[in-house]
């Protein structure tokens, strides 16, 4: 799976979510846990584009500023790389 380091922080995809067929998602290695953010929207009354999926650990409010940021501004790469992951498992 893809996994890039960006300022400090690890992202990456979890194979068993895409072969579980989760919508696009990414996981995010912060000093002091773990933060995932949805990178589509989960449902059809949601007009946020990034939200928080699931925060684990002590994540700090500077981590999940920074790593928010780092999804936005990453966005389009995460979900073409989610998308040939979700091809290559067919």
């Amino acid at each position: 799976m893809p996994t890039w380091k960006i300022k400090g922080y690890w992202f990456y995809f979890k194979v068993s979510d895409i072969i579980e067929n989760k919508p696009a998602h990414i996981h995010i290695e912060t000093e002091r846990g773990e933060i995932e953010y949805w990178l589509e929207p989960t449902d059809t009354k949601s007009t946020e584009i990034i939200k928080v999926k699931r925060i684990k650990g002590n994540v700090s409010d500077r981590e999940k500023n920074d790593t928010e940021n780092l999804v936005k501004e990453n966005k389009e790469l995460f979900l073409k790389k989610w998308k040939e992951q979700k091809e290559k498992i067919k």
